[in-house]
């Protein structure tokens, strides 16, 4: 066979490919930050670009871990014909304030509506679809193990696309003819790193044992001992109304230990700690509006934001300052902090309390950890 004879069944068999491709679902997206455009209204608008899309989300730590390799991936193509376009469901003000702590080189995508999210029958995050210049649908990839050759390909028109695979909702594998008050199932991992949350479901695929016992026990990562180490990572999906999620987390956290034979226990270790205060004579911090949603937007690297009570702020002090800090001030409610300071600043960030009335002082007390043992 000569070049020319070669070249010309390379391209029947690129041809082949691309016609058997599923083009992209039509998919829309509200508003769109960091971009020359302000939204996006169909594929259409994307046509003659490879596209990248990134579904993440702030409360997803593998979405965010995976945020400085999209990155890299879209410096390496500025001024091509690709996009990267990281969407979320969250709300505009928490992408915004997200944005101020967190290097986003990508087009960010704000979808409250979750219209593209059903369009790609996203089930858990993060999760990554690969659009061809034609608007073909070239291959799903986690947006970890997306890589600059992949792009490249599908640059170049060489890209073979592959089959689209879903993932099984664990609602539907789950769910009866009678909707259940709690569907759980615990096993072993396998497949990529994911987490969701929310509406009453939970998702956790390959997620580490520590960083799982954590969010089930609601501690930080630094709080759980491990004596035991049946598992390295785990998968877990739970379903229930959400009115009784909460309740339903009660039943994983005795769920899990049967499964893995050991037991968790709050225990009291005593540590260098900083306590959080008022000043005397102060006026404290801001309460709330009545109206105002309690939760964090911002939390962690020298940000805090958003309508919270203070065990909470102290939690989220404790993040960012990598030790632990406990709530003394005594102050009961809900209010509204908006700080921001260099990561690592204690003497700007002790700045900024001091204007809320608060202060951090240096002591020792127990702090409670959740160690795991073997039953």
């Amino acid at each position: 066979m000569n070049i020319r004879t070669l070249t010309a069944f390379l391209a029947a068999v690129l041809m082949a490919s691309a016609a058997n491709a599923e083009m992209s679902p039509k998919f829309t997206v509200a508003k769109v930050l960091n971009a020359p455009v302000q939204s996006v209204k169909g594929p259409a608008d994307l046509k003659g670009k490879v596209v990248f899309l990134d579904f993440w989300a702030t409360w997803c730590p593998p979405c965010v871990a995976s945020l400085p390799h999209i990155n890299k991936l879209a410096e390496k193509f500025k001024g091509e014909p690709v996009v990267f376009l990281t969407i979320t469901d969250e709300a505009p003000e928490k992408i915004e304030a997200f944005m101020k702590t967190h290097e986003m080189k990508t087009w960010v995508g704000i979808d409250v509506a979750g219209s593209s999210l059903a369009a790609f029958k996203v089930k858990s995050r993060p999760d990554g679809y690969l659009i061809g210049k034609d608007g073909a649908l070239l291959a799903r990839i986690s947006p970890e193990f997306v890589d600059e050759g992949e792009i490249r390909a599908a640059l170049s028109g060489s890209f073979r696309p592959q089959p689209i695979e879903r993932d099984e909702p664990a609602k539907a594998a789950a769910k009866s003819s009678a909707d259940p008050y709690l569907a759980l199932r615990i096993g072993p991992a396998e497949g990529k790193m994911r987490m969701s949350s929310g509406g009453g479901e939970l998702t956790m695929q390959s997620v580490g044992l520590r960083q799982a016992l954590a969010w089930i026990w609601d501690v930080d990562n630094s709080q759980v001992i491990l004596d035991t180490m049946p598992v390295a990572s785990l998968n877990i999906t739970m379903d229930a109304a959400p009115k009784d999620f909460e309740r339903a987390r009660e039943v994983l956290r005795s769920a899990i230990q049967s499964a893995f034979h050991m037991k968790a226990v709050i225990v009291q270790q005593e540590g260098d700690v900083l306590l959080l205060k008022r000043i005397e004579g102060g006026a404290g911090p801001a309460a709330a509006a009545p109206e105002a949603r309690e939760g964090l937007m911002a939390y962690g690297g020298g940000r805090l934001l958003g309508a919270e009570r203070m065990p909470r702020i102290a939690k989220a002090l404790w993040m960012s300052l990598r030790t632990p800090v406990i709530d003394e001030t005594g102050l009961g409610g809900v209010y509204q902090f908006d700080m921001k300071w260099n990561s690592g600043d204690r003497a700007g960030l002790d700045k900024l309390l001091a204007e809320q009335g608060l202060r951090l002082e240096a002591a020792r007390r127990p702090v409670d950890m959740l160690r795991v043992s073997p039953e």
